[in-house]
Order: C-alpha cells, then structure tokens, then sequence
C-alpha cells in the first residue's frame, strides 16, 4: 500500500447533484490516486464523504498488525461515519477515486430512507464498542483498574459521539456480560467498581451507572 498526492476540487452545487450541503470540513470533491488514503485510523473524524467514482478499501489495522478488510465502498456508498469524534479504521483508495463530502444533514435524512446505510451505521457502532473494549483489555493488561477506567472512559465519549448523556453508562455493570467483555470475574469488577466509587470518579444511578468526573476518569485510565 503506497501513498500519492492527491487533487482537491471546489465542488460547486450546481456541478454536481449530491454532496451540496456544506460539511463540517470544506467543500472539496477529492480526487485519490491508487493506494492514496482518504483517511486513517486516529484521524479526527470531521467529515463524511460519498464515493463518486472508483473504489475504497475500508479496513481496521490491529494492534498485532494483521488488517481486517470491513467493505468496499462503491460509488454511491457514503464512507467516514462512525460515533466516535475519531476514526479507528482506515478507507485507502484500490483504484483512481473521487469523492465528494455531505453534510451531517445529508446524511441524517439519507438515515431514514436508505435501510442498508441504517443498517452499516449501526455495525459501525458495534465495531467501534469492539475496538474500544479490545484496546482497553490491553492497555489494562495486568491492571484491573486501568482496563475499567479506559473501558468506561470510552463508552463515555461513544455516547457523547451519539448525543446521548456522556457522564450516564446505561450498561448493567454488575452483570457477567460486561465482566467477560472485560475478560475479568463479576466480583473482580464490582471491586474495580468500588475503588472508582470511593475517589469520586463514578457513582451508582437508577438507569446504570453515573460517571461524575469524566476528567479525572480519563487521567486515571492514561496514568494508572
């Protein structure tokens, strides 16, 4: 996989029938070489785009560097969605490829009447909870605390990428669900649980689990 320089065009409204809303990013239409990437895993996730000709390789690297290939996106398909503010995948272009950026506007209404990208919306969001867990087993390996921490610091800021409340974790913690997702015992997490409880950083709610200093949270899960 190489990279190459890439073409940037005005895309203009009256040029082209799709991608007309104004974006997050700029309006550009980019134009991608073979092998060029359109984006890649810890980018920030500013933009949505719509293929317009050619073809993107979407793929997830793992940490122990084998490649998992997710779909290929075809003209037509919207590519560069997810829930998180940052993208854990990468999209490299396998021919020459156009693409035009949408609107978040655009693609909420195109939410409601394309059932196929309702349906990729929602893998996406299982694959981002994967990534999240995954990462945070291993950042935590050997430190129970840390692995919670990092796990309920990213549940955070996924439903913040939702627009949901990002300080309430709606997941039963106590159960053997969330305990084997962890890949620890219940009675391991409930004392992880307690630890987090006593320095102020979560506190039981009705409706799961309250975080009530996500700051501090976080700077637990990167220094412990």
């Amino acid at each position: 996989m190489f990279s190459a320089s890439s073409e940037t065009t005005e895309l203009h409204p009256s040029s082209t029938g799709v991608g007309t809303g104004r974006a997050r990013g700029s309006a550009h239409v980019r134009r991608l070489a073979r092998g060029e990437t359109l984006f890649h895993a810890g980018d920030a996730r500013d933009q949505l785009y719509r293929v317009e000709r050619g073809a993107l390789c979407h793929y997830m690297r793992w940490d122990d560097g084998h490649h998992e290939v997710i779909e290929f996106a075809f003209p037509g398909d919207i590519i560069g969605f997810g829930h998180l503010s940052m993208h854990t995948t990468t999209a490299q272009a396998v021919a020459r490829t156009i693409v035009s950026p949408i609107s978040e506007q655009e693609f909420e209404r195109l939410l409601e009447s394309d059932a196929q990208l309702a349906a990729r919306f929602a893998v996406a969001g299982d694959r981002e909870f994967d990534y999240m867990r995954v990462r945070s087993i291993e950042s935590g390996r050997g430190n129970p605390t840390k692995r919670v921490a990092s796990f309920l610091a990213a549940m955070s800021r996924m439903s913040a990428g939702e627009g949901r409340d990002p300080s309430l974790i709606t997941e039963e913690f106590s159960s053997g669900a969330v305990a084997e997702h962890l890949n620890m015992s219940v009675d391991a997490l409930a004392g992880v649980l307690r630890q987090l409880e006593a320095q102020g950083m979560v506190a039981a709610a009705d409706a799961g689990l309250r975080i009530t200093d996500i700051e501090a949270l976080e700077k637990f899960a990167d220094a412990a």
